[in-house]
């Protein structure tokens, strides 16, 4: 679960403007209001769910995006 100042929310994969309901999967957006520095909206290559209780999981990678970030598999 984010802290309160997180909100993950999860966006189609065909129209990035359009968030999906909770329990639904597609692409991770996250908003960081605590990021004042740098940019605090982020829409990832992820593909993920957001529970109803604001808890999420993270399924993989979209097909075709580029590896990011720490991977061991790389």
């Amino acid at each position: 679960m984010p802290p309160p100042w997180v909100r993950v929310m999860v966006r189609d994969l065909q129209d990035p403007f359009t968030h999906l309901a909770p329990g639904l999967p597609g692409g991770i957006d996250i908003i960081d209001l605590a990021n004042i520095h740098s940019c605090p909206f982020i829409a990832t290559d992820d593909t993920g769910v957001v529970f109803p209780d604001g808890s999420f999981e993270i399924n993989g990678r979209i097909s075709g995006s580029d590896i990011r970030g720490c991977n061991l598999m790389a």
